[in-house]
Order: C-alpha cells, then structure tokens, then sequence
C-alpha cells in the first residue's frame, strides 16, 4: 500500500465520490461549524491529504475534504473549523506555504450568487 493509500483510507467518499471526507476531532451534532472556512489548492494530492488529515485531528476541526479529480492538475481541498477566529490564524499560517494555495470562503457573502 502507497503513502497516499494509507492516508485515503482513513477518508470516505462523499458527494458521489467527488470528495473524499473525514469528520473533524470537533465534530459533535450539537455544534455547528464556522460559515467561513479554508479553502486549499494543491497539485500533489498526497500532500494535500497529508495535511488535511493532520488539521482534521485538531480539537476545532469540524470537518476537511479534497476534491479526487484534479481540475488542470489542481486539487481543492476544504477545512471546516468550529469558529471564524480559527479559520483566521490557519489563514495567516499557511497563506505563504509553497506548496499550496489557501484562501477563506465567506459563505455567507456568497451564498447570494451560487446557482
């Protein structure tokens, strides 16, 4: 088994297999996450996983995906953390990071433009 097998199977298909998903150390039906939540590109997926297998084990992390098709060599990855302060520090942390590219994805502001 690959690097990247070990890392995929502590992840679940969701979406129909788009993403691969894992539930977050945070996670509890009784909380809801932040609106606002990380967004990542990548082109080397098993760094991808990698990383969001690790922030999935934080005690605020409600949540991470990773798209299992590249769009032009790119994979989206998503943190869903339980409060917006966080979602802000990760921010700051990996937004410089040379492997990836990391944004925030307000989804209250962009709610009104989805179709």
């Amino acid at each position: 088994m690959t690097d990247l097998e070990q890392v995929e199977s502590q992840f679940e298909p969701s979406q129909g297999g788009v993403f691969m998903r894992r539930w977050g150390a945070g996670r509890n039906n009784s909380v809801s996450y932040s609106q606002r939540k990380l967004c990542f590109v990548a082109t080397d997926k098993a760094f991808l996983a990698h990383l969001l297998l690790d922030l999935s084990r934080q005690p605020d992390c409600y949540a991470v995906k990773y798209s299992t098709q590249p769009r032009d060599g790119m994979y989206l990855g998503r943190c869903f953390l339980l409060h917006a302060r966080r979602v802000g520090e990760l921010w700051h942390q990996f937004k410089s990071h040379p492997k990836l590219m990391c944004t925030v994805q307000d989804d209250e502001f962009t709610e009104e433009f989805r179709a």
